[in-house]
């Protein structure tokens, strides 16, 4: 994708887009070369021109009815859409059944069938033919289980690139990309450090490394990664993803949501972080934004057959927003649609969504029995009735949250389970209760820091989180405790 980008910024390319695009707009097709004219529907296709990239494609098979690689554009777009059947007969159809692009696409589509084993097998069979150029062969091959995330398979096509080109300039960046892949991120750190050493400049690593960093909580040095690589090309959409990532996961959300829409205006249908910025508009309480972004992606999602399994997702955070604008109907109508799209085995999490809904209207007994429907259903019990008790507090309901609260610290144990802590002591700061807010606050620190810190930080700005519970005892008592001194530094 990188290198297909760079080509489509190119003086040649652009060049060629020119005469194609000033002729098309005077009437008339331009006589260009088979692959030339399937590079410019290539393009289309990148940003979603499905139009001006059928008629790019329809010229070229006009011009050049038996080139292949017209056709394998026509056969890889009809496995975009999941129409695969289709996809075999045009790939069929090619004369050329022994052209390296043919025999890719087979794999692909066997991979797309859901037999990468298949695939392999395929690949391996046709390696006798390729030994002229066995590098590009085991170099694509590998690349190929790459971009469809079967990185087992990718990993032992890897080995055999390392066996027989042991100085292939890609093999560090591969293998760090595998490594990823595998969930192998501390490795992955290792060589993509060791790479960026080498070359500084490399902002490819960059962005891996930046990507790992996030994975590995190592936010700062993520957002650095993904400035260098930003340095190199202040256009990197990657980079500006990477960084918005690092943000969003290090609760830095007025931070990720400039990044997101930074990103978005060079990849402006990007579904998922159409999504992402859904929710961290959602977690600045901006509901009308979230709106609007998630009307986007609705369109989106509804466009591409393959990304329909997201509606539900964004139906849910659509009906949360209208319940936070006090719009009860609009929420239902939205949770309504989000059933209808919602794979089984995920039916619990819209039960989640409609009780929340539903204590915010008032409605504490539908609510409850669609809590009960979703912890009957759910994978992991702790979890959820933990998130259900979020739900009971944000709406206002603090004893029933510190009930099932104190159920999910016995349900994990008494170690294991004292994370809930620093919520309870946020449901007896909301009921106004504060002996016991001041009991559970003191403990809060050493049960779960950082979500001490998320939950009370804007209570006590520029104050560190060890010092929480004495400026709430000063809050309430007119003192600091006698074994607090605020002079003192440490």
């Amino acid at each position: 994708m990188d290198d297909s980008n760079k080509y489509y910024q190119s003086r040649h390319f652009l060049r060629l887009l020119h005469r194609y695009e000033k002729a098309i707009s005077e009437g008339h097709v331009p006589y260009l070369e088979a692959d030339e004219l399937t590079d410019i529907a290539e393009y289309y296709m990148t940003g979603k021109q499905d139009a001006k990239a059928n008629q790019a494609i329809k010229a070229a098979l006009d011009m050049h009815p038996d080139s292949v690689d017209p056709q394998i554009f026509l056969a890889r777009q009809k496995m975009f859409y999941g129409k695969l059947d289709e996809a075999r007969s045009i790939i069929d159809g090619i004369t050329e059944q022994d052209d390296c692009e043919v025999i890719y696409i087979r794999a692909e589509l066997l991979i797309k069938e859901g037999h990468p084993d298949k695939a392999s097998d395929f690949l391996q069979q046709q390696l006798p033919q390729m030994q002229d150029s066995l590098d590009t062969y085991l170099y694509d091959c590998t690349s190929i289980f790459m971009d469809y995330d079967q990185w087992d398979f990718a990993q032992e096509w890897l080995e055999q690139l390392q066996d027989s080109f042991p100085t292939h300039p890609r093999l560090p960046i591969m293998e760090a990309e595998i490594q990823m892949g595998l969930d192998d991120y501390e490795s992955a750190y290792a060589q993509l450090k060791a790479i960026l050493e080498e070359e500084p400049f490399n902002s490819e690593a960059w962005n891996l490394l930046a990507e790992t960093c996030v994975t590995l909580e190592k936010f700062p040095e993520a957002q650095e990664a993904a400035d260098y690589a930003l340095a190199i090309n202040p256009e990197d959409s990657n980079a500006l993803l990477m960084k918005a990532n690092a943000f969003m996961q290090a609760g830095e959300m007025a931070e990720a949501i400039e990044q997101y829409k930074k990103y978005l205006t060079y990849q402006p249908d990007d579904l998922s972080v159409q999504i992402s910025l859904a929710i961290c508009l959602s977690s600045e309480e901006r509901y009308k934004e979230v709106l609007s972004e998630l009307s986007k992606a609705e369109l989106n999602a509804l466009e591409l057959p393959e990304k329909k399994a997201e509606l539900s997702q964004i139906y849910q955070l659509m009906a949360f927003a209208q319940s936070r604008l006090n719009k009860h109907s609009e929420a239902i109508y939205f949770i309504k649609k989000a059933w209808d799209y919602c794979e089984r085995d995920q039916r619990w999490r819209c039960a989640m969504t409609e009780g929340d809904i539903r204590l915010q209207a008032g409605e504490t007994k539908k609510a409850e029995d669609v809590f009960a429907n979703a912890l009957e259903k759910c994978p992991d019990k702790g979890e959820t009735l933990f998130n259900i008790a979020l739900s009971y507090s944000n709406a206002g309901y603090n004893d029933v949250a510190i009930d099932l609260l104190e159920d999910v610290w016995t349900l994990y144990g008494n170690e294991e389970g004292k994370f809930v802590v620093p919520y309870i002591a946020n449901c007896f700061l909301r009921k106004n209760d504060t002996e016991n807010f001041l009991t559970y606050l003191k403990l809060a620190l050493s049960c779960d820091r950082e979500a001490t810190q998320m939950l009370f930080h804007e209570r006590f700005p520029g104050i560190a989180p060890e010092d929480y519970y004495a400026y709430a005892f000063k809050e309430a008592y007119g003192f600091f405790p006698k074994s607090f001194n605020p002079n003192d530094p440490t």
